[in-house]
């Protein structure tokens, strides 16, 4: 009897129950694809440090999607040193595993760990399955950008070795922006342009609006003008025009910063607030759930930031969820980056140079003292999430996608 084959397995190192964007991207859609006659499964890594459960099952059935997790050394994510320990480890665990992967005609794997595309790369060549790769972020370039990583190191002629390979025998490759598909395009000669789609992520959280429950959870007033920040805190973001516009605002009654996440510059933030005495600055641990979404829903505007040399090689996801909020965009970016430029294009607030604390701190009292333009901006951004961006937008390019590549293998079988 001839052994049928599942259609998609999803591989990657973070995914439901964790509450990370590299988590519940994934899983949602590997819930889309399982709900549209796909069946789908999911090989992934034991929840630990974004999960609240500590006592899940290695195998269980969620939403129509079977998860097998795999356990394996997890040192926490404060250093370089940690997290590459995490990225090898669960990769070597994970090729442990590759046999399972004949089961099934297509694999989606992610760039996070950037070394996992490998165990993918073993099963198309011992079994012919379908490979689609998910560029998160473009590594070792945004390794580089951040100075984690050297170019002549052992782990950057590692990364060089897998892509080179990874983007010769590669199926398809999902790019989150045009500007990363550019970007891999003229960086990775191996890949051809049919093999690369454009798919932006999407807002997870779901929608709130701002009431009175909200601003007393956070302990701001009905009406205060909040600067927000969510997210990660690490080597890819700059914190430090963020910090120096707060400072320049501290006298100023109007303005409050709420700054939410975590990261390996987490510590600098808090250290910069009790140095400087900045009582108009709320620093807090990750949110998740109605905690987000209050916290979304109270902020009059919100803060995104890249530091120089990422332009191409990243896209950050909390982006989307400021799109979805309705809330007008502060692009602490790259002045010819994909983010400054559609700030700009698009009228949903401002974009500002990296280390222009000053030109921050103008922006938002420009947003202050207009907050009819202000609620313009938000009310835009609304649009543009909708038009571009939403989950819906997202889902229905890698269920056409996914479509079209399996009925390819059918007609090759």
């Amino acid at each position: 009897m001839k052994h049928i084959k599942k259609d998609v397995l999803f591989l990657c190192q973070f995914f439901y129950p964790e509450y990370n964007s590299s988590a519940t991207l994934p899983f949602d859609t590997a819930k889309y694809l399982a709900s549209h006659g796909f069946t789908v499964d999911g090989l992934v890594g034991y929840p630990k440090e974004y999960s609240t459960d500590k006592h899940l099952p290695l195998e269980e059935t969620v939403d129509g999607i079977g998860i097998k997790r795999i356990k394996y050394m997890q040192l926490g994510r404060v250093g370089t040193f940690s997290r590459l320990i995490n990225y090898f480890s669960f990769t070597f665990h994970a090729l442990l595993y590759t046999s399972y992967l004949k089961n099934y005609r297509a694999v989606i794997v992610y760039s996070n760990p950037p070394v996992l595309p490998i165990v993918s790369l073993r099963a198309k060549k011992k079994y012919g399955t379908k490979l689609v790769f998910v560029a998160y972020d473009v590594y070792p370039e945004v390794a580089y950008a951040s100075q984690s990583l050297t170019s002549n190191s052992v782990i950057s002629k590692v990364m060089n070795w897998i892509n080179k390979r990874l983007y010769s025998a590669v199926d398809c490759v999902v790019a989150l922006t045009d500007e990363m598909k550019d970007f891999l395009l003229e960086h990775r000669t191996e890949l051809s342009p049919d093999r690369i789609v454009t798919i932006a992520n999407w807002a997870h959280e779901k929608e709130s609006k701002p009431d009175h429950e909200a601003y007393v959870r956070f302990g701001y007033k009905d009406g205060q003008f909040i600067v927000s920040y969510f997210g990660n805190m690490g080597t890819c973001q700059d914190v430090e025009t963020m910090m120096e516009a707060a400072e320049l605002l501290k006298e100023d009654g109007r303005v409050r910063f709420l700054i939410v996440g975590h990261g390996n510059k987490k510590d600098t933030v808090e250290a910069r607030i009790r140095e400087k005495n900045l009582s108009n600055v709320q620093l807090l641990d990750f949110l998740t759930g109605k905690d987000f979404q209050q916290a979304v829903a109270v902020s009059s505007c919100c803060i995104v930031s890249l530091e120089r040399g990422l332009k191409g090689t990243c896209a950050p996801s909390k982006y989307y969820s400021y799109l979805q909020g309705g809330q007008p965009v502060l692009a602490v970016v790259e002045k010819d980056s994909y983010l400054a430029k559609e700030v700009e294009d698009e009228r949903i607030g401002h974009s500002i140079k990296i280390g222009d604390g000053e030109g921050l701190k103008n922006a938002i009292i420009t947003m202050v003292e207009n907050p009819e333009e202000c609620r313009i901006m938000g009310a835009r951004a609304k649009e543009l999430y909708k038009n571009r961006y939403a989950y819906e937008v997202a889902m229905d390019k890698y269920g056409k996608m996914m479509g079209e590549l399996l009925r390819k293998r059918r007609v090759a079988e």
